[in-house]
């Protein structure tokens, strides 16, 4: 009995002290590149030079420096809102029903696509900082 409980205290200590996988998301990520595309779809990503930055948390949530949603009058100021990894979706609260915006993540650089704000082809690529 002494060695069943033994063992049960060792595998329970064991799974306490693994760490979780952290998203590889999680972190922040500076605006880099930009898609652009005249039309015919056969843009490329040009480089800029903006400090637009979006912070991503372990819980799921997210905060920017500026908003991302298509009407706002003022793009300066930030917003926060919520990305789930399973779906690689992140929702901003820009409308009752919030703005989805897929991404893809690659090692260290993030693509950000608006697939319902432009007629072209519309993608932001992002390095981590942090």
């Amino acid at each position: 009995m002494k060695k069943l409980l033994l063992c049960f205290f060792v595998i329970t200590f064991c799974n306490a002290c693994t760490k979780k996988k952290k998203s590889p998301l999680v972190g922040k990520w500076k605006l880099t590149h930009v898609l652009v595309d005249p039309g015919n779809g056969k843009g490329a990503f040009q480089k800029v030079n903006q400090k637009k930055v979006i912070e991503f948390f372990d819980d799921g949530t997210l905060k920017t420096n500026v908003s991302y949603c298509p009407l706002d009058d003022d793009k300066t100021i930030g917003m926060s809102g919520t990305y789930n990894m399973n779906h690689t979706l992140l929702i901003m609260p820009c409308t009752s029903s919030g703005s989805k915006i897929n991404f893809e993540i690659n090692e260290s650089i993030l693509i950000i696509d608006y697939p319902t704000q432009c007629m072209e082809p519309c993608k932001e690529k992002y390095t981590k900082i942090d």
